[in-house]
C-alpha cells in the first residue's frame, strides 16, 4: 500500500501540470524549486543551446532543495556559455564534495592532498573544508564536527545515498538538511 501512495505522489510531482502555466522564472521566483528540479528534462529540453542563464536557474532551483544528484542532469548539458561552464563546475564542485565527504565517513579516505577551489555560500562546501582541518573520527558512519557556537553531526544512509546534516547551538537543534 505504501509503495501505491509513494508512486502516485512521485508521479503527481513529476508530471504535474506547470502551475498557472507561469514562465520558468515566475516559477523561481515563487519558490517552486521542486517542481522546476522534478521538471529538468522538460527545461533542459526547452532550453538546450538556446538559454543557459534559464538552465541556470533550473540547476539552482535543484541545489535550493539539496538535490545534488539531478543538479548534474543539468551541469552536463550547460557548456555552450562561459556562464553555463561556470555553473556546472560549480555544482561538479559540490557533488565532489559530497562523494569525498561521504568516502570519509564509509571508507576513512583522507582527502586533505585534495585541492577544491573554495566555496563561501554553501552548507556542503563549509563542512568539507571543517572535515578537511579537523579530520573528526568517524563512529557508525556518523561524525561531529564544532567551529565556534554549533555543532554539527553527519550522518550518511548507504541506503538512500543520502547525507544528513544536523546543526546545534548549544543542545538545541536548530536546522536539518539532506542531501541527495
Amino acid at each position: 500500500m505504501r509503495f501505491i501512495l509513494l508512486f502516485f505522489i512521485f508521479f503527481n510531482i513529476i508530471f504535474a501540470e506547470n502551475p498557472n502555466n507561469m514562465s520558468l522564472i515566475e516559477l523561481y521566483k515563487k519558490n517552486y524549486y521542486t517542481y522546476i528540479c522534478m521538471n529538468r528534462w522538460k527545461f533542459i529540453n526547452l532550453y538546450l543551446k538556446k538559454n543557459e542563464k534559464l538552465l541556470s536557474l533550473v540547476a539552482f532551483s535543484c541545489l535550493k532543495k539539496n538535490y545534488l544528484t539531478p543538479a548534474l542532469d543539468l551541469a552536463k548539458v550547460m557548456r555552450f556559455t562561459k556562464v553555463g561552464r561556470n555553473n556546472a563546475l560549480y555544482i561538479n564542485e559540490l557533488f565532489m564534495m559530497k562523494l569525498l565527504i561521504i568516502r570519509y565517513i564509509t571508507d576513512n579516505f583522507n582527502f586533505s592532498f585534495i585541492y577544491i577551489p573554495k566555496i563561501e555560500d554553501n552548507l556542503l562546501a563549509k563542512i568539507f573544508y571543517l572535515i578537511k582541518k579537523e579530520k573528526p573520527k568517524v563512529l557508525n558512519n556518523s561524525l561531529t564536527l564544532i567551529d565556534k557556537d554549533k555543532t554539527y553531526k553527519l550522518e550518511y544512509n548507504m541506503d538512500t545515498n543520502e547525507l544528513l546534516i544536523e546543526i546545534y547551538k548549544g543542545k538545541n537543534l536548530i536546522k536539518k538538511v539532506r542531501y541527495w
